[in-house]
């Protein structure tokens, strides 16, 4: 992971104080082993995060842009524009009831074909230690489990944006909630003049309603496996931090017709686009002339809502009295529903719950 910058400001602000307080650190941290070992550590949490929303600059918010692009431009120096990023998230915070404690950590880090920046909220916690003579001392530590709010800028694409005039991508931005005050984060989010231009839960649900049209075709054993492994792939990739290309996904779900999947996906999202409709025999060529001009009536990708892919193959749900969770393939069989009085009926009982209701009965 080439990260070539990297620097901390400390910020402070307790609820009660009109003021928040920002240490300002001079030099950027040597990029050796420890800054690459904290940067893995943080990028970590970022990435598997289910919380991250996509999008771009608010073209009607101009400060942090403006700052970020001064920067860029090499009239600042990485430092100096660190801190007056810091600094100036901290007087939107003066005068408010919120409060925040930890640093902000800004982080360059370099790809083959972009390079990316970094932004996160991290703390320190107290914990116990052993010294060299054996005595017990207390510690500060980074607290990467309470991690706070963070984002991600690709700068590369920010810059030919700059160039251009035009936007280059819908989701060079990517911001992530974290652990912590939610009032602060919206604010910082707010600062930095994000906006979402993706709807990651809408078009995850377009694309599993597809899924289910796809599965339907083919026989309930091959359906039951096809949405596994689609289930699978999606929420690896989310992990992962990768988009899922309809491509790759579709060589996998049948490795005998590579393209069905993927032309099956292109065929319907054509239909929910209310697109001219073809016939399903000039189908094959349609989509590969699509796919290959990246026209904007179907995407190749899908960035996935991992709530939503969890919820597709498992329904489940609790109030205070009662939590359930069940294959979504129990539904007509062991399971049924009945909508007139929102019951549920349930059969074949998990043997630990039966045991649990009828301690007394002998095991079979």
């Amino acid at each position: 992971m080439p990260v070539t910058h990297f620097i901390t400001h400390q910020i402070n602000k307790e609820m009660q104080k009109p003021s928040a307080i920002v240490t300002a650190t001079s030099e950027e941290a040597v990029v050796d082993d420890y800054c690459h070992l904290i940067m893995s550590q943080l990028k970590g949490i970022f990435v598997q995060r289910a919380s991250k929303r996509y999008g771009c600059f608010n073209p009607e918010v101009t400060r942090f842009k403006g700052l970020t692009l001064n920067w860029l431009n090499d009239q600042q120096s990485f430092v100096s524009w660190t801190k007056k990023i810091s600094e100036q998230f901290a007087d939107m915070m003066d005068n408010t009831e919120l409060e925040i404690e930890g640093y902000l950590a800004f982080t360059i880090e370099a790809l083959a074909d972009i390079d990316k920046l970094y932004i996160f909220h991290i703390r320190e916690k107290s914990t116990l230690c052993l010294t060299a003579d054996m005595t017990l001392s207390e510690s500060r530590v980074l607290d990467f489990s309470n991690t706070g709010f963070a984002l991600s800028i690709d700068l590369t694409a920010l810059k030919t944006e700059q160039e251009s005039g035009e936007r280059s991508s819908e989701k060079y931005f990517t911001f992530s909630f974290g652990r912590g005050d939610k009032p602060v984060q919206k604010l910082f989010a707010e600062f930095s003049g994000f906006i979402d231009t993706l709807d990651t839960e809408q078009e995850t649900q377009e694309f599993l309603e597809i899924v289910e049209e796809y599965a339907s075709t083919l026989s309930e054993e091959q359906s039951v496996e096809t949405k596994s492994k689609v289930i699978e792939y999606c929420v690896e990739q989310d992990k992962q931090g990768e988009t899922v290309e309809f491509k790759t996904l579709s060589g996998q779900l049948d490795s005998s017709a590579p393209e069905k999947f993927e032309q099956f996906v292109a065929l319907k999202k054509r239909e929910r686009r209310a697109v001219r409709p073809r016939s399903e025999s000039t189908m094959n060529e349609d989509v590969s002339h699509e796919l290959a001009h990246g026209e904007s009536v179907i995407k190749t990708e899908l960035i996935p809502d991992r709530k939503s892919l969890k919820n597709y193959l498992r329904y489940s749900g609790k109030n205070k009295e009662v939590t359930l969770s069940f294959a979504a393939t129990a539904l007509g069989s062991d399971i049924s529903f009945d909508p007139y009085d929102n019951s549920l009926t349930i059969k074949n009982l998990p043997t630990r719950l039966l045991k649990q209701l009828k301690p007394d009965a002998p095991e079979s």
